[in-house]
């Protein structure tokens, strides 16, 4: 509770020295951000005068806010010795070498003391010089350079002790960072005027010679050292740069192939001027094994079981089989994995699969043979070239076929997201094109694209999600063209208020058949209401069509959301807003 103010009784009067010419070396760091405020079992101090975060710094410095509030009036004295001191630092380290201060102490009620400090900063002292001289093998390396030109104190500022440290300590550090082990400043001088309030700064670095990556060490794996290189960036005989370690130990931990992995310069060789680098790995296990569970009103109950091996050979290579068994998708599959000369941004992937869909629209047995090739850009694009064998017996409204292409492809793909797991901003861009030739390993001639995107913003202290998608294709006997590459709608990711895949052209009897094109869109917000849980608003609108016929469908709604810990689920009531009635969907997985 905030006890009564009362006014003080008596007053303690110190200021500093006025006319004062030396050489000052002091370390005070600034603290900013501490509310002034009263504990109900400690002292309260009450600071005025001065700017905020000239009293916070003092505040800081005198360190008196969790003293409780029993002390006896010889404790609080006892306390209280040395605060003229600490005062007087708490302002120099700000700039204030001319200040004054009151200082008082009162019962309030007879329950607490409270501590009345009252400030005088007086006028501050400015920076008049700041000479910064650079000596040595890197005088003009931009990483000193560069430096210069974005000091956090220069001529005409106010002193600013944290500062005027900062400076020194950057100058280490980044010296340090990028190979001048034996840099050291060889002069130092701050030197103060207290009569004109002006300060000269004066600071002599000598950068040393700059040291180089010497050998490498790694410790045994069962790995080749061949592919540790590919990931390792520190090349002996270059320049050091610490970052090439921290990017070095990122590489070998997200290759996924290691449990643990640390980066360590050795001891420095002054003779030679090398520093050896050694890196310590250990595998993870050769197996995973995943059992998965899962629900959403688009396939129902799902069952999944999942086996990768971390590493078939030396090589690094890898596989995974995967399996999931459900009322309308269920399929198995086998995914084989080299990594390319950058193991983290290529690799080459085989795989073959079978898959069994049952919609309300249409039956098929799919199998398929693929191999790719994925690359990642330095912008984050994700480029995969593949080409793609499909053979595929399909029933769609009661007539049974089957067909058999063989399709070269290229897609990108990209995403951003300022969180993983709730995104306030993000989106998420991917294209797919495929074809295929008759007579070459294929039935018919087709052409496909696909196009779809998703954006999300804030608003209002909630999020908008927006997403669309567009696809076509070009073929002349559109019936031999296999369900899984005709395009429906409906369902939880596309309009929601109508059931998986029943939105699209129809035959003359009214059955759903798919159509070559599509096209669908979604307006989504939704805001927290309490802890992990959101409540949500959407309109959602598209369908299937081929060329001369395009009937949009669309919808509306609520529904709930829950960031839980294995990824956001979603409880959506839609309705369509012109076929009437209403659909639950329930659906989970990441927003991109």
């Amino acid at each position: 509770m905030t006890r009564p103010t009362q006014v003080a009784a008596s007053f303690l009067r110190r200021h500093t020295p006025r006319h004062t010419q030396s050489s000052v070396l002091l370390f005070a760091a600034a603290l900013v951000g501490i509310a002034e405020q009263a504990v109900a079992d400690n002292i309260r101090v009450a600071m005025s005068g001065g700017t905020r975060e000239l009293r916070e710094n003092v505040r800081a410095h005198l360190d008196l806010g969790n003293l409780p509030c029993d002390l006896n009036e010889l404790q609080l004295r006892s306390r209280l010795r040395g605060a003229d001191t600490r005062i007087s630092e708490g302002l120099r380290a700000m700039g204030h070498y001319q200040g004054e201060w009151e200082v008082s102490r009162e019962r309030v009620d007879d329950e607490c003391w409270r501590i009345s400090v009252r400030l005088q900063p007086g006028p501050p002292v400015t920076v008049a010089t700041l000479d910064i001289e650079l000596t040595g093998e890197g005088s003009d390396d931009p990483v000193f350079r560069d430096y210069l030109t974005q000091l956090p104190l220069n001529p005409g500022d106010v002193l600013h002790h944290g500062h005027y440290e900062s400076i020194k300590t950057v100058l280490a550090q980044r010296g340090h960072s990028a190979g001048y082990l034996e840099g050291h400043l060889t002069e130092r001088s701050l030197r103060i005027d207290t009569e004109h309030n002006q300060a000269n700064i004066h600071l002599a670095y000598d950068t040393g010679p700059r040291y180089r990556f010497g050998t490498l060490n790694y410790s045994p794996s069962p790995l080749d050292e061949a592919l540790l290189e590919r990931l390792v960036t520190v090349e002996p005989g270059a320049p050091m740069e610490a970052s090439r370690l921290i990017e070095t130990q990122n590489n070998l931990i997200n290759s996924l192939y290691f449990s643990t992995v640390s980066v360590d310069q050795g001891r420095p060789d002054r003779e030679r001027l090398e520093v050896p680098v050694h890196i310590r790995t250990e595998v993870r296990e050769k197996y995973e094994t995943t059992a998965s569970v899962g629900f959403s009103t688009d396939i129902g109950p799902r069952l999944g079981y999942t086996l990768a091996n971390r590493r078939v050979n030396e090589k690094g290579d890898t596989y995974q089989v995967a399996s999931q068994l459900s009322p309308v998708q269920s399929n198995l599959s086998f995914q084989y994995n080299q990594p390319g000369k950058d193991p983290l941004r290529e690799r080459t992937q085989w795989s073959t699969g079978w898959q069994r869909e049952d919609t309300d629209t249409a039956t098929s047995d799919s199998y398929r043979a693929e191999v790719a090739r994925i690359t990642q850009s330095d912008s984050g694009w994700l480029r995969n070239i593949n080409l793609k064998y499909l053979f595929e017996d399909f029933d769609i409204a009661g007539e049974r076929q089957s067909s058999m292409l063989l399709m070269p492809g290229i897609g990108w793909s990209k995403s951003r997201a300022n969180d993983a797991r709730y995104p306030t901003r993000g989106w998420r861009l991917g294209t797919a094109f495929r074809g295929a030739l008759e007579g070459v390993i294929s039935d018919v001639t087709l052409v496909q694209a696909e196009i779809d995107g998703k954006v999300i913003f804030p608003l209002f202290g909630g999020r908008v999600l927006s997403r669309a998608g567009f696809a076509a294709t070009s073929i002349d006997d559109f019936s031999q063209l296999p369900a899984s590459l005709r395009f429906f709608a409906g369902g939880d990711n596309s309009v929601r208020g109508y059931d998986y895949q029943t939105l699209g052209p129809t035959n003359s009897e009214g059955e759903v058949v798919g159509g070559r094109h599509r096209v669908t869109g979604s307006l989504e917000y939704d805001h927290k209401v309490w802890g992990e849980f959101a409540l949500a608003a959407f309109i959602d609108a598209g369908s299937a069509f081929n060329t001369r016929e395009m009937k949009l469908h669309q919808s509306a709604g609520f529904g709930v959301r829950w960031f839980s810990p294995i990824g956001p689920i979603r409880v959506d009531f839609a309705f369509p807003l012109k076929d009437g009635g209403f659909r639950l969907h329930l659906s989970m997985g990441p927003d991109l």
